[in-house]
């Protein structure tokens, strides 16, 4: 092609094209910077809506278990195909994606039986990385070293997409719309922006350094990559870390508190979470603040998990949402700059490579049988210490094609 940004913005140089598509109402970043706003949104209905399943269309809790598990279960179809984005493909995919995600959310709109809403949990969880990388990683190549302070920005955004998911259930609960309607509302939301995805120009990939001419290898190539391992391994732990903590957390709470009180715990890692965000969309991500982050987390971690207060609870709370959205906010820029022109591969061998942390909550539900539910939480906040030790060891400038080659 004639311009690295396929006619979207005048210039070659990476920064001065990300500074012009900034400002195109609906440019490329704009989209990536809400992808995952819309990605929280619909993966929150089929959870949220277990209950109205299991009322309305007679599915089981071990079914609505199924369910839900397929969605990781079709990511791990998506992640490869997402690698393409790095050839191009990327406008295609992710309208594709888009399409797809919205005709899985009608079949459950439509209250299909068990097996058709079963394909569609499939087909969903494989849709979000067709949707996300090729967005994430347009922006990786147009944000140029303002990557960081537009992560902190998505990561905002998609913080406060949280809440829609939940809003648009609470709707259809409140209103005719039912929870089938929350999903029809939500198909047709996400159609929308596969329409905008479909008007909008995107950049040309980066040509990669190493010049695998297989998308395959060069991916096994990757997995052998010291700090890519460090990679995955820092997003095996970040997970169960995650909405399983706090679950456990509050269900722990509630044993001694009204259910109010202990969601209190869900408040605090928000305003964690978005404090941090914010810090890291306005000022980038400075190696101390890292430093401070990740010590953050894993104190917050133990907090929560030893001590019995409510206060030093939801203090502990704030702390693990503030250390997270910081080191997230690393481990997904490093993502995406690890190795130049494999912004869409190094995230999916991430995946990949981290999807056996799926098997981490349930160790934890097992020792909380039959031990203790605290038992189980201090085990699981163990994790963020060795967490700070992987994100501390995280470099920060590119792997060149040398350092491939040394590993293979």
């Amino acid at each position: 092609m004639a311009s690295p940004t396929n006619g979207s913005g005048p210039a070659r140089h990476p920064g001065r094209a990300a500074r012009a598509v900034f400002h195109l109402p609906l440019g490329v970043i704009r989209l990536a910077l809400v992808v995952r706003v819309v990605d929280e949104w619909w993966s929150y209905l089929p959870a949220g809506a277990i209950g109205d399943l299991r009322r309305d269309l007679g599915v089981s809790y071990s079914q609505a278990g199924w369910l839900l598990a397929l969605l990781t279960v079709g990511g791990l179809v998506g992640s490869p195909l997402a690698a393409l984005a790095d050839r191009g493909y990327r406008r295609p995919m992710a309208v594709t994606g888009t399409a797809v995600l919205a005709g899985g959310l009608v079949v459950y709109a439509l209250g299909a039986p068990f097996w058709a809403l079963a394909v569609a949990s499939s087909v969903l969880g494989a849709a979000s990385d067709l949707t996300v990388r090729p967005l994430e990683s347009s922006l990786a190549d147009l944000a140029d070293a303002d990557l960081d302070r537009a992560l902190g920005t998505q990561h905002v955004f998609t913080w406060l997409g949280d809440f829609i998911g939940p809003a648009v259930l609470a709707l259809g609960a409140a209103t005719a719309l039912g929870w089938r309607g929350a999903f029809a509302l939500t198909a047709v939301g996400i159609a929308g922006y596969g329409v905008v995805i479909a008007m909008t120009e995107f950049p040309q990939p980066t040509p990669a350094d190493d010049d695998e001419p297989s998308l395959w290898r060069s991916a096994l190539a990757l997995a052998r990559t010291p700090e890519v391992l460090l990679l995955s391994g820092a997003e095996f732990i970040m997970l169960p870390l995650d909405e399983a903590f706090l679950g456990f957390a509050i269900a722990r709470r509630v044993h001694d508190s009204p259910n109010a009180v202990a969601q209190l715990l869900a408040g605090g890692i928000v305003i964690g979470g978005l404090t941090g965000a914010v810090l890291v969309s306005r000022e980038g991500l400075m190696p101390a603040r890292v430093r401070l982050a990740a010590g953050m987390l894993a104190g917050g971690a133990l907090v929560v998990a030893a001590l019995p207060y409510l206060a030093t609870q939801v203090g502990g709370m704030v702390a693990l949402g503030f250390g997270t959205a910081i080191v997230w906010a690393k481990v997904h820029h490093r993502q995406l700059t690890v190795v130049p022109g494999r912004s869409a591969t190094v995230p999916t061998v991430v995946n990949v490579l981290s999807t056996p942390a799926v098997a981490v909550p349930v160790l934890v539900g097992v020792l909380a049988d039959r031990v203790s539910l605290t038992a189980g939480l201090i085990a699981c906040a163990s994790l963020a210490v060795p967490l700070a030790i992987i994100v501390l060891r995280l470099g920060g400038g590119p792997v060149v094609p040398e350092d491939l080659a040394d590993d293979d």
